[in-house]
């Protein structure tokens, strides 16, 4: 490795030990169960504004999300540039070159051939040849990596759909918004007034009587009551939707994680394939985990805004 690539591994190392770096030593399935229990677009409301502080174990959950995957990061960003004694000539020292000539004295030809073959091939991957694998004892590391291997070609036969949350979010909203229609379509006629009361425009009155205007607000009142029972009962659906998921995604890869935290999370595993295998793993379960955090997070946000958009009705 050139002085400048180990000054770096060297910083990076500093970096880690100053910042902590140990956010992501964690099994992230169990960040699930920060999620709150939330029935109605009022309990959205209430949660998301913290008042009473339930809210906090949820909002440590997203920072220790952000926080687990920006160390993650700086970890593997350290494996790929680790320093490895995996080529038999790179960065040799005169002490072990005279030690590789006195062995390779003693080699048969076939061995000599074998170990030159080796080199070849890694010289070609621009890689270490005739390398020892230092975790070939270390029956958790290997276990973790096997069985993470598996799965990953597993996975690779079916082409994950990145829009499949979303679009089922979208075909719920499709599916309660003739019942919207139908209740504006119900306000407009009874009151006379052509405005949808669900827009961020507010209605304003032209000549009209006291005995119009009361008209209005009780036709109004009607219809915020009727309009929040389809948005308590759409947003259920949709947070029901999302933590589905998030059981799945717990049955699915919670031996993942726990063969990952078997090896201290990456620390165990010497080689650096094993290091950034067991570091990518840990990282994709995160992303998991975030895309359905984040889910749940916006349906939460969407349903508190519009119960506080009715309330300023």
């Amino acid at each position: 490795m050139k002085k400048t690539g180990l000054l770096f591994v060297m910083a990076l190392s500093q970096f880690c030990l100053l910042y902590g770096q140990d956010a992501y030593k964690q099994n992230f399935l169990n960040l699930f169960k920060s999620l709150p229990e939330i029935k109605t677009c009022e309990d959205s409301y209430n949660f998301t504004r913290c008042a009473d502080n339930s809210c906090n174990a949820y909002k440590a959950s997203g920072e220790s999300m952000t926080a687990s995957l920006k160390d993650l990061m700086y970890a593997m960003i350290a494996a790929n540039n680790s320093i490895t004694a995996a080529s038999p000539m790179g960065n040799m020292t005169p002490d072990q070159a005279k030690a590789l000539s006195e062995k390779m004295k003693k080699m048969t030809p076939a061995e000599k051939q074998q170990w030159a073959m080796q080199y070849a091939q890694g010289m070609m991957n621009n890689a270490p040849a005739a390398h020892v694998n230092r975790d070939i004892d270390n029956t958790v590391v290997n276990e973790a990596v096997e069985y993470i291997t598996g799965r990953l070609e597993e996975e690779m036969k079916v082409l994950p759909n990145p829009m499949e949350v979303p679009d089922y979010l979208m075909t719920i909203e499709n599916k309660y918004q003739p019942q919207k229609e139908a209740l504006l379509k119900t306000f407009q006629t009874v009151s006379g007034v052509n405005h949808d009361p669900a827009s961020s425009s507010p209605y304003v009155f032209g000549e009209a009587s006291d005995a119009q205007i009361a008209r209005y607000n009780k036709d109004l009142s009607d219809w915020k009551k009727k309009i929040t029972e389809v948005y308590n009962a759409e947003m259920k659906e949709k947070l029901g939707y999302v933590l589905t998921k998030t059981r799945d995604l717990v049955t699915n890869y919670n031996t993942t994680e726990e063969k990952i935290g078997a090896t201290h999370y990456g620390d165990d595993a010497m080689e650096t394939v094993n290091k950034s295998l067991l570091f990518n793993a840990h990282k994709a379960v995160l992303e998991k985990v975030m895309g359905l955090y984040n889910n749940f997070d916006s349906i939460l946000k969407d349903y508190s805004a519009r119960y506080n958009h009715l309330q300023s009705k």
